[in-house]
């Protein structure tokens, strides 16, 4: 399972991978395991006067986790039985929380 998040403020965002052991996937699709970072967010430090154009993030490398379990409770194609089955999701900056736009309605 390849998980990609651009919740940049979240604790289990390294460099737009999710490194939590596994996520849980609410009705609505917002990501349920969100919790907000202690860390200051270099997007968020960035000195516009200084620099002209927005930076895009660091982005870590492909990581399959064969171990990743990601409950959901949308109702999406991949849902099988609570579980996502699809081979990988991206989970965008949403407004409370993270919201997963793999996303495909049966």
């Amino acid at each position: 399972m390849d998980l990609k998040c651009k919740k940049m403020d979240c604790k289990y965002n390294d460099r737009c991978a999710c490194i939590s052991k596994g996520i849980k996937v609410a009705r609505n699709c917002e990501c349920a395991t969100f919790e907000k970072s202690n860390k200051i967010v270099e997007e968020q430090r960035q000195d516009i006067s200084r620099d002209m154009f927005e930076t895009a993030p660091d982005i870590h490398p492909f990581r399959h986790n064969r171990s990743m379990s990601i409950e959901c409770g949308a109702e999406c194609l991949f849902n099988k039985d609570g579980l996502c089955k699809a081979n990988g999701i991206s989970v965008m900056n949403g407004k409370n929380a993270g919201v997963c736009i793999t996303n495909i309605e049966p």
